[in-house]
């Protein structure tokens, strides 16, 4: 149950959304004037915040502005009758969380709701130096989100089999961790575990690699070597960016799987091996299938299985856990002591999209403990470790209160800015990149979403 304060000057509207939030199971208070408001929301303990843009004594961006100051893990609505994209930019550049023009039904008023709830629990997380995630961990991947678990439960069940595992996921969403905790839930644990990255080998390397070769095989091969299939035998091996892989050494593979046997390079002697074999892609083989660049039998047979990892844009309520994780990680190997989030920070990197997955979240925070010499962690220090600064985090901390204007005026508009081009570049590619389409659906003049394309510079991947 949340605790919610509706402000707006029309009765109708307060007494609309509080009957709609109390049918939902919440506690709601409402009030006709911003001034009021204000003074409840001091005296309150309130969860979200449904503000009108336009009212009579005090507008919905003074609430929002205010809220925002003294009360920041109060999360803000706005809501009006005069939805403009400048006006949504706006109240989104001041704190707002979401933005809902009137008139809205009692479903999408929940749905904002919900939306909003999600951000409000994060500010309830209480980050001390001893707690414990154990109940959100599974043999090294880290999260409570429903998409997460849902791929718990999904090596729970495959684990135990011999069934092939085909990962699929883009970069950086945690496929080697993946398949090592599906090894170390396997009655094939105590035995050897193999990872091989394909993009990193040659074609003729790789084979070498993985079924060995006789002496004489090719220049250079002044012995017998005994590859990763024999010397893994009863044990996993993991082949990453199995899409990255000839067509040869498919045919080779597609031998191991059928018949659970390999021929070493430049033999003729048949060798059976007993591996489990889990792989790994952020491509769409059935299009390479269709390219003529993946063998079909193959793509069958390593599809018996297949788990998709999330992106880390579709998991964002574990950025919180992924990110202390990170950072006692790191503050432990540079022998310093743990910076708290602050929920400002949290809020920063809730806000960015991560194309670089749980990788690219790693990497930020080992940057930010490097540099980082204060004991609580600020969006400033969050954009300095995402951008990269060449400075010591903590001297780009404001001064005075004008540097700490212009400071966060440059963060939300670097934030709004990566909103825009994400917004822009998925309704381009719903619409399978058609312009006209594609401003049609998110209702906007065709000529504006044409000034966004360019501003950003998206273009249509060949």
């Amino acid at each position: 149950m949340a605790k919610i304060l509706v402000v707006d000057d029309e009765l109708v509207i307060c007494k609309s959304c509080e009957k709609i939030f109390r049918r939902a199971g919440h506690e709601v208070q409402y009030s006709t004037s911003g001034k009021e408001a204000l003074k409840l929301i001091d005296a309150g303990d309130y969860d979200i915040v449904f503000t009108d843009l336009k009212m009579v004594d005090i507008g919905g961006m003074e609430v929002l502005q205010r809220v925002k100051q003294k009360h920041p893990e109060i999360v803000v609505v706005v809501i009006t009758g005069f939805a403009t994209i400048a006006s949504a930019v706006e109240t989104m550049r001041s704190g707002a969380f979401d933005f809902l023009p009137k008139p809205f039904t009692p479903a999408e008023l929940l749905a904002v709701l919900e939306k909003a709830l999600e951000k409000r629990r994060l500010y309830t997380i209480t980050y001390d130096d001893d707690i414990s995630f154990s109940e959100n961990v599974f043999h090294g991947l880290i999260g409570k989100s429903p998409k997460i678990k849902s791929v718990f439960n999904l090596i729970i069940k495959v684990a135990p089999t011999d069934a092939t595992i085909l990962i699929m996921g883009e970069s950086g969403t945690g496929k080697n961790l993946t398949a090592k905790a599906i090894h170390d839930s396997s009655k094939r644990k105590n035995e050897k575990f193999f990872a091989i990255d394909i993009s990193t080998l040659a074609s003729s390397l790789l084979e070498s690699e993985l079924f060995g070769h006789v002496r004489g095989a090719f220049t250079g091969a002044i012995a017998d070597k005994i590859g990763i299939f024999e010397v893994a035998d009863d044990g996993t091996i993991f082949l990453d960016e199995i899409g990255n892989l000839s067509m040869e050494t498919q045919a080779r593979l597609l031998r191991v799987l059928q018949e659970k046997e390999i021929i070493p390079v430049g033999s003729t002697e048949i060798r059976k091996v007993n591996v489990r074999l889990i792989f790994a892609t952020n491509k769409d083989l059935k299009l390479l299938v269709g390219e003529g660049k993946f063998r079909e039998d193959l793509f069958y047979r390593l599809n018996v299985f297949p788990l998709r990892l999330p992106s880390l844009r579709e998991r964002r309520e574990d950025i919180p856990e992924l990110a202390i994780h990170f950072i006692n990680k790191y503050s432990k190997e540079f022998n310093k002591t743990s910076p708290k989030l602050s929920p400002e920070a949290i809020e920063a990197l809730l806000n960015y999209h991560w194309p670089g997955n749980i990788r690219e979240l790693e990497h930020t925070i080992e940057r930010l403990i490097i540099f980082n010499e204060q004991e609580t962690i600020e969006p400033v220090h969050v954009s300095a470790a995402l951008f990269k600064s060449d400075r010591n985090i903590g001297s780009i901390i404001p001064r005075d209160s004008k540097d700490l204007k212009n400071l966060k005026k440059q963060i939300r508009e670097s934030s709004v800015q990566e909103v825009e081009k994400l917004f822009v570049t998925e309704a381009l590619i719903r619409n399978n990149w058609n312009v006209s389409q594609a401003a049609r659906e998110v209702n906007m003049q065709r000529s504006n979403l044409q000034a966004l394309i360019k501003k950003y510079n998206i273009k249509k991947p060949d």
